[in-house]
C-alpha cells in the first residue's frame, strides 16, 4: 500500500488548455480540490522546474494526472512531470555533490580493502616459502 499523496498540477500557458504535457508534482503537498502547494509554487517569480525521473513515482504521477484530466477535462497524451522550483541549478549541484562524496567513500573503501587482501596475501606466501638457512 502507497501511504503517500501524489500531488499534480498543470503548467500552462492559456487558462483553458484542454491538451497539457506538463505537469508540476510532489508529494504530501495538496489537499482535496484544487490546492497544490509543492515545491515554489506560491512564488509568482518562479518559472523553471527540474525533472522528476525517478521511475518508481512515474506510474502514480501518471494516476494523479488521469484523475486531474478527468475531473478539469483535460487530455495529457505524453505527460512530463517537473518539481516546480526556483533555483533547479543548485539542486542539480547538490545532486553532483552527493554523487562525488559516494565516489570518494567507495574509492577509500576499494582502498582499504586492497591493503587488506594485500597483506593477507603477503602473510601466507610468506608462511608458505620455504625457510632458507644459513651458513654450512
Amino acid at each position: 500500500k502507497n501511504l503517500d499523496t501524489y500531488c499534480v498540477a498543470p503548467i500552462v500557458t492559456a487558462p483553458n488548455a484542454t491538451v497539457v504535457d506538463f505537469w508540476a508534482v510532489g508529494l504530501n503537498c495538496c489537499a482535496s480540490g484544487a490546492t497544490f502547494t509543492c515545491g515554489d509554487v506560491t512564488n509568482p517569480i518562479v518559472h523553471a522546474g527540474l525533472r522528476a525521473m525517478r521511475d518508481e513515482q512515474r506510474p502514480f504521477f501518471r494516476l494523479a494526472v488521469n484523475q486531474a484530466g478527468a475531473e478539469y477535462n483535460v487530455s495529457a497524451p505524453h505527460p512530463l512531470f517537473f518539481y516546480w522550483m526556483g533555483n533547479p541549478s543548485v539542486e542539480v549541484v547538490g545532486y553532483r555533490d552527493q554523487a562525488n562524496g559516494l565516489f570518494l567513500h567507495a574509492c577509500m573503501g576499494v582502498a582499504v580493502l586492497n591493503v587488506f587482501t594485500t597483506a593477507i596475501f603477503l602473510t601466507a606466501t610468506a608462511q608458505l616459502a620455504p625457510k632458507k638457512r644459513r651458513g654450512v
